[in-house]
């Protein structure tokens, strides 16, 4: 039986090797062939609506339509994802883009890869697009001005086929999509036909409208990766020091700027504050650190201006810059609003005030005072888009 397990085990583990090996020998000219196929492949489905979750032959999503495309044109299985996409392509520079490439795109305004399209030369590509003036599977320019200003990186998964035949590569490169190509579907036949492709005159094989420094590693310098936003709060509590009463406590504007590229996202940023409550205006720095897209925590030292109060009365007490603040904030999911991404948010914050002696307050009053919840609507906006 142990003979039994160890042949299959060598059996499998030689299949791997062997399945391995075969992928590594593809040549220059089988190569070129699988792209070609694979820009052929993607036509035949220009003017398929667009539905989340779909993978064909009716409708697509971005990734189901890198899925598809691949396996059937080129017989190579690609992950579900546009994020799983994108891990398992190797990363190029722009100017060695090929036709049967992929363009991963940042579009969700928290700078992360959330759309994939097909590079099939001249600067255009195909993809299922879920919103704008065209969707569904359609064609467009990587020089339109968002698509130019979204763009994160170029990803190979197919091996280069610029070493094949002269006829061969130049069928792929020189291949733009016609009027001929496109299925006979009146709603998106103008949209497929964009006029910055039609004019193009280059002959180049690669991408043109980034140069190679700004493509480095993910698609960009360092700064492609800061996010920076923007959050208009209405502060306000649910009780007084002697009673339970809803009362508003002020406004206050965040900013922050945080750098998207890790999982756990660091970030710093101030927040302006008028204290209706304690009739005082502070000016928090905070430090941040971000878990995912919808929770942050923050904490840091708070700058006062006056003289504060405590709340329902005249009675003075003490601000404290250090230790100073210390909240959370959960946000909703992102509505896009052309570049910039628009969310609702709920803070929870907790200010540290003294007594006028400088002694620590009773736990209750503690709270009353310096305890506050801010709703408010927060605008997204990746930095690249300044820089």
């Amino acid at each position: 039986m142990k003979n039994a397990k160890k042949f299959l085990a060598l059996i499998a583990i030689s299949l791997v090797y062997i399945g391995h090996c075969a992928a590594k020998t593809m040549t220059a000219e089988q190569a070129a062939e699988a792209r070609k196929q694979i820009a052929a492949q993607a036509k035949q489905y220009i003017g398929c609506p667009y539905r989340s979750g779909a993978i064909g032959p009716d409708a697509f999503d971005c990734s189901g339509l890198i899925y598809t495309v691949y396996r059937d044109a080129a017989g190579t299985q690609m992950p579900r994802s546009v994020k799983a996409i994108y891990s398992r392509a190797k990363i190029i520079k722009t100017n060695e883009a090929e036709v049967g490439d992929l363009i991963f795109f940042k579009t969700t305004g928290d700078g992360s890869i959330s759309h994939v399209g097909i590079y099939i030369g001249k600067n255009q590509f195909i993809h299922a697009a879920s919103d704008g003036n065209n969707t569904g599977v359609i064609v467009s320019s990587l020089k339109e001005k968002y698509y130019a200003s979204s763009f994160a990186a170029v990803g190979r998964v197919i091996p280069s086929g610029r070493a094949a035949k002269e006829a061969v590569a130049d069928s792929v490169d020189d291949e733009i999509v016609s009027e001929e190509d496109i299925p006979d579907r009146d709603d998106i036949r103008d949209a497929a036909q964009e006029p910055s492709a039609k004019k193009s005159k280059s002959k180049s094989q690669g991408i043109s409208f980034m140069s190679d420094s700004d493509s480095a590693n993910a698609g960009g310098k360092w700064h492609s990766n800061l996010i920076f936003d923007a959050t208009l709060f209405c502060d306000w509590n649910f009780f007084l020091p002697t009673r339970f009463m809803l009362n508003w406590r002020g406004l206050s504007l965040e900013t922050n700027v945080r750098y998207a590229a890790w999982k756990f996202q660091p970030g710093v940023g101030t927040i302006l504050r008028y204290n209706h409550a304690s009739k005082i205006f502070q000016i928090p720095i905070v430090f941040s650190m971000n878990f995912g897209e919808y929770v942050k925590i923050y904490a840091g030292p708070v700058i006062n201006f006056g003289k504060p109060t405590f709340p329902d009365s005249d009675s003075k007490i003490d601000g404290s810059f250090f230790p100073g603040i210390l909240g959370v904030s959960f946000q909703t999911p992102k509505i896009k609003a052309g570049k910039v991404g628009i969310s609702f948010v709920q803070d929870i914050s907790y200010t540290v005030y003294n007594d006028s002696d400088g002694g620590a307050m009773p736990f209750h009053d503690s709270m009353a005072t310096g305890l506050v919840f801010s709703s408010g609507v927060r605008v997204t906006l990746p930095l690249k888009n300044f820089l």
